[in-house]
């Protein structure tokens, strides 16, 4: 590793030249207060994404990928060339606030046992996105992944798996963290693995997080920090839908792996 870059910022992105533009965007408006560097995915783009990055961005790390190996699998070369003592997984849909990487760094400098922390989601109308949530039971993934979601869309059983009982302006541990924003040590990284790319879509960031738990480290929601997140949430427009049927797949690929989870 090289001890000079303190933070990596890998993005995976698939034909979304237009939200990669304001995320890069809004990186360079609120720098990191360290040494970085950022490494972009492309996961066989047929928009201008080559062509922003080239021009107006030549001094981002680009790794073409000549077919759709999946987001964890992306992911995972992006963290593979990674140079950072912390690595920040980033969707592209996202944008960064001011203070927001000063925050999370702060915080996992101040928190060794800390693995995992992310910070708070919100709409671009900012209103609040519940991204820390419990881990699922067999009673929330029949609530969130069948047509139950539509018959019955406030149930206790979906609040509870989102954690609206919970003050979100409150540092706290939760359980996982959307992977929309997570930044995550490379020593923990080293330890466990990096995310399960038996996940094509879905689900690696719960799987990840379940997995740093059971390493015995804490995976921490941290709200001084906030990002807008777009989230296009593909999966929850349709059940019928290629991302739904990915979304299913993943959940029974988890439900198999952690089988306690099953039984809560």
């Amino acid at each position: 590793m090289d001890k000079n870059v303190v933070l990596s910022i890998i993005i995976v992105s698939t034909n979304e030249e237009y939200y990669l533009r304001s995320c890069l965007q809004s990186i360079t408006r609120y720098p990191p207060p360290c040494t970085h560097e950022i490494i972009i995915v492309d996961n066989a783009s047929t928009d201008d994404t080559c062509s922003l990055l080239m021009h107006v961005y030549p001094h981002v790390k680009i790794i073409h990928r000549n077919k759709n190996y999946g987001f964890a699998n992306n992911n995972n070369v992006g963290i593979s060339m990674a140079k950072g003592k912390y690595i920040l997984l980033l969707n592209p849909d996202t944008e960064i606030r001011k203070g927001t990487f000063a925050a999370l760094l702060s915080f996992m400098n101040r928190y060794k046992n800390a693995g995992i922390c992310g910070p708070q989601l919100v709409f671009p109308d900012g209103s609040l996105q519940y991204s820390c949530r419990r881990f699922p039971t067999w009673r929330s993934v029949l609530i969130r992944r069948t047509i139950l979601r539509s018959l019955f869309p406030h149930t206790t059983w979906n609040d509870w798996h989102l954690m609206k009982d919970i003050d979100h302006s409150k540092t706290q541990k939760v359980d996982w963290l959307l992977g929309a924003c997570l930044l995550i040590r490379s020593s923990l990284i080293h330890e466990i693995g990096a995310l399960d790319e038996q996940y094509f879509l879905y689900v690696d960031d719960i799987d990840f997080c379940c997995r740093a738990h059971r390493a015995g480290w804490d995976v921490y929601y941290v709200p001084n920090g906030r990002v807008i997140h777009h989230h296009m949430a593909k999966s929850d427009k349709s059940l019928f839908s290629t991302a739904s049927w990915h979304h299913s797949i993943s959940m029974l690929r988890f439900a198999l792996k952690h089988k306690s989870f099953l039984y809560i």
